[in-house]
C-alpha cells in the first residue's frame, strides 16, 4: 500500500554555518533571536506554557529574558492577567514564568540555530520573512507526533498528527514532529530513527506545514483572507496533474521498469549476503547495466535521482511515481469528507502544501516533471504572492564554484557529524 515516505532527501542540509548561504544564516539568526521558535527535544525544551480557562500560551526562554524582547512580551502578558492587577501582575506572572523556565531545562542557543536552520531551508526565504513579520510561532518536537506540543484540551482531535499548521483569529503557528533528534546519529543513539531519518523527516514535515503557510492568501494590509488552493483553477491543476502523472506512469512501465526492478533486487539479494564479485553477483550485474541502458533509451524524459539513503535508478523510479501518486490523493480519516467537492477542496489544499514538500525529496526538475501544473501553482503564483507580501528582495545566490568546491571537500574529507550518511552515499547506480 503506497504512503508518504518521509526519510529521503536529494540533498544533505546545511547545518553549521559554514555551509549555509549568508542570506539563509541571517534568517535562521533572525528566527532564534525572534523568540518565535520552541523546541521540545526529548527531556529539555526552551519554553514553557502558561494555560487559563480560556487561552493557552507559550512563552520562550528568550521573550522572557531577552531585553531586546522585553516591550512585545509585556504586551503578551497583559492580556493574561485581569487589569485591576496592573503591573505588578505582569511583573508577577513573569516571574512566575522565568522560575518554571528551570524546569523545561533549556537548549544551547547552537542546538536553537541548528534547528532553526533546517526549518530556513524547508521553505522559501519569503515565507519565513512572512513568519517573521507576523509573529508566528514555530513549534519543533523531537516526538513522532505534535501531541505534546498542544494544548491539553487539542490533544483528542489533533495530537496524532505529523504536523500541523493552525491558523486562528489571534494568531498562527506551525508544528513539526522529527521523530527523533535529528543531531544524534551513531552508534550510540538513543532511538533508532535518530540522526538523518528524524532530520530528514524535519525537511519533509516543515516544508509540508509551512507549504500550508505559504497558500495562506492575505489583502494588501497582510490580513489573512482566504486560500490560493481554493481557487478552482487549483482544482483544474490537480485534476491536470492526476492525468499526467498517470500517463507518466504508463510510459516508465512500457519503458521496462518491472525488468529492471527484478534485476537490481538480484544483485541486492548477492549484496546483502556479501558476495559481491563472485559469478552469480557480476552476471545479475551486467544484467542490471542492460535493462538500465534498454530503459534509459526507451525513455523520451530522463531523470537521475540522487537521494540520501541511496537507491537503485529503477527503485528509485518506482518509489517516486508511488509517492508523488499518493501526494496527489492523499489518503487519511482526517481528509474525508460525505460532500464529495468538500473532499476534492480539502485534497487541492493537500496537494499544493505538498509540492515544496515533494521537492525536498525529489528535487525541483522530477516534481516538475510528475506535477507540472500545480508546480506551476505553487512556484509561479503562491511564491511571488509571498515575495510581495513580505518585501523579501535579496537572491539566495548560489555559492561561486570554488566555494562548492570548499564545501564539497570539507563534506568529503573533514570530519563526518554521526546523524549524516556515510561519504559516497547518495549517488545512485
Amino acid at each position: 500500500m503506497a504512503h508518504n515516505l518521509y526519510h529521503l532527501l536529494h540533498r544533505l542540509p546545511a547545518v553549521v554555518a559554514w555551509e549555509t548561504p549568508p542570506a539563509l544564516e541571517a534568517l535562521a539568526q533572525q528566527l532564534v533571536q525572534s523568540g518565535l521558535l520552541r523546541i521540545q527535544a526529548d527531556h529539555y525544551r526552551n519554553y514553557v506554557r502558561h494555560g487559563t480557562s480560556d487561552s493557552d500560551r507559550t512563552f520562550t526562554a528568550r521573550q522572557l529574558t531577552d531585553p531586546a524582547l522585553t516591550a512585545a512580551t509585556e504586551q503578551l502578558l497583559a492580556r493574561l492577567v485581569p487589569p485591576a492587577a496592573g503591573p505588578a501582575g505582569i511583573a508577577e506572572l513573569r516571574a512566575h514564568l522565568r522560575r518554571e523556565l528551570k524546569k523545561a531545562r533549556g537548549v544551547s542557543p547552537e542546538h536553537e540555530l541548528r534547528v532553526a536552520r533546517l526549518v530556513v531551508q524547508a521553505t522559501h526565504p519569503a515565507v519565513l520573512r512572512l513568519i517573521l513579520q507576523s509573529g508566528t510561532e514555530i513549534f519543533v518536537s523531537y516526538a513522532h507526533t505534535v501531541g505534546e506540543l498542544l494544548a491539553v484540551h487539542q490533544w483528542q482531535t489533533l495530537g496524532f498528527a505529523g504536523g500541523l499548521q493552525a491558523t486562528s483569529e489571534e494568531s498562527t503557528a506551525v508544528y513539526i514532529s522529527c521523530g527523533g533528534d535529528p543531531f544524534h546519529g551513531g552508534a550510540d543513539k538513543t532511538h533508532v530513527t535518530d540522526g538523518f531519518p528524524a532530520l530528514a523527516r524535519m525537511l519533509v514535515i516543515g516544508a509540508q506545514e509551512l507549504g500550508h503557510y505559504a497558500d495562506l492568501q492575505r489583502d494588501a494590509g497582510g490580513q489573512i483572507i482566504g486560500r490560493h488552493s481554493l481557487d478552482p483553477a487549483v482544482q483544474a491543476a490537480r485534476r491536470a496533474d492526476l492525468a499526467h502523472l498517470a500517463a507518466v506512469t504508463r510510459r516508465v512501465q512500457q519503458a521496462g521498469l518491472a525488468g529492471l526492478q527484478r534485476a537490481e533486487q538480484a544483485v541486492a539479494f548477492y549484496a546483502r549476503r556479501k558476495l559481491r564479485f563472485t559469478p552469480p553477483w557480476l552476471f545479475h550485474q551486467l544484467r542490471r547495466l542492460l535493462h538500465r541502458w534498454r530503459f534509459t533509451r526507451r525513455l523520451d524524459r530522463k531523470l537521475r535521482f540522487s537521494t540520501y539513503p541511496p537507491l537503485f535508478h529503477g527503485e528509485a523510479y518506482g518509489l517516486f511515481l508511488a509517492d508523488m501518486g499518493f501526494n496527489l490523493t492523499p489518503l487519511a480519516d482526517a481528509y474525508r469528507r460525505d460532500d464529495p467537492a468538500e473532499e476534492e477542496a480539502i485534497a487541492c489544499i493537500e496537494a499544493v502544501a505538498r509540492v515544496p514538500q515533494q521537492v525536498q525529496k525529489w528535487g525541483h526538475a522530477a516534481v516538475r516533471l510528475a506535477w507540472p501544473s500545480l508546480y506551476a501553482v505553487y512556484y509561479e503564483r503562491i511564491i511571488p504572492a509571498c515575495i510581495a507580501a513580505s518585501g523579501w528582495r535579496e537572491p539566495v545566490a548560489r555559492p561561486a564554484r570554488l566555494q562548492e568546491l570548499l564545501h564539497f571537500m570539507r563534506r568529503r574529507f573533514g570530519a563526518r557529524p554521526a546523524y549524516f550518511p556515510e561519504p559516497g552515499q547518495g549517488v545512485n547506480f
